[in-house]
């Protein structure tokens, strides 16, 4: 369970940043390239299985380092065990936690602010084609903002979320060996927010784009109905 927990909660984190990444490069194209083909069910079905293969792949490490431990004289006289990963040499664990770091949130994060802020420069610089009319030019810069503020929703939200464990992450691999800043007191409280806030991120985005876009929510609905009837 050890191995199989620790895996599992990153193969999920990944796949949810991997996810993102593919949705913003796929809308790139779309609102960009508008008379170029959109994608077909078999080429979804790639993106989704490489989504998954790339985070399964990223993640292997974790089930090969994660076992149970009894790290100090406290834990082997009480006879308690804590899962936690046990490195061949320590620049590993310090090499491949910013290979996680890059991989699921300086790349994602990378991609969704170009994509989203070239989508924003082409929705809001494209004029409609034929001659003006108020009322439908009024429709479409409505429709223009919510789409923009929807890009800026998602984007402010996963940095909020993940910004602050990624810190964490960071001071803690730089202090590995000061005892001092490790036995602050309110350091496992820290961990904790930042943690349950990172988590807690695969939470928002069905949230926002069901309450920001109408389509989204009409097949939500849809879905919702088959599944109840």
């Amino acid at each position: 369970m050890c191995k199989l927990v620790n895996f599992s909660q990153a193969v999920s984190v990944l796949v949810s940043a991997y996810t993102l990444l593919a949705i913003s490069v796929d809308r790139y194209f779309v609102i960009t390239r508008p008379l170029k083909p959109r994608m077909g069910k078999t080429a979804a079905k790639l993106v989704m299985c490489c989504v998954w293969c790339g985070a399964l792949a990223t993640a292997a490490p974790i089930i090969i380092v994660s076992q149970l431990q009894k790290p100090s004289l406290w834990h082997q006289v009480c006879e308690l065990d804590i899962c936690s990963e046990k490195w061949a040499y320590p620049e590993q664990s310090e090499q491949y936690t910013y290979a996680l770091l890059i991989l699921q949130f300086a790349l994602p994060l990378t991609a969704l602010v170009c994509s989203y802020g070239r989508i924003t420069y082409v929705v809001w610089g494209v004029q409609p084609p034929g001659e003006a009319e108020s009322v439908r030019d009024l429709r479409i810069q409505h429709s223009k903002r919510k789409m923009v503020k929807m890009m800026i929703t998602v984007v402010v939200v996963f940095t909020v979320c993940w910004l602050p464990l990624n810190i964490f992450i960071l001071l803690w691999t730089a202090h590995e060996d000061d005892e001092e800043w490790g036995s602050w007191p309110g350091m496992q409280y820290v961990w904790f927010v930042s943690h349950c806030l990172a988590m807690s991120h695969s939470c928002y985005n069905p949230i926002i784009y069901s309450y920001m876009n109408v389509r989204y929510r009409n097949g939500f609905v849809q879905v919702t109905f088959l599944i109840t009837f």
